[in-house]
């Protein structure tokens, strides 16, 4: 039986959800997405990456795709 993350490192968050960790370290900078850290080390929850994609912009901001 696999148990399902409940954080994803920079990385892998990075990699779930194809935007860079300067992409996601810039939004938590922003306020946008928020990382939790024990110590030094940061961590995405998943439900937090999900909720920052779902309330990225549905069309670009140049109205192009």
């Amino acid at each position: 039986m696999t148990i399902p993350k409940l954080a994803l490192t920079w990385d892998e968050a990075a990699e779930a959800s194809g935007y860079s960790v300067r992409t996601l370290k810039q939004a938590v900078y922003d306020g946008n997405l928020l990382a939790r850290y024990a110590n030094t080390k940061g961590v995405i929850r998943v439900e937090d990456l999900a909720k920052w994609l779902d309330d990225l912009p549905a069309e670009s901001p140049s109205g192009r795709a």
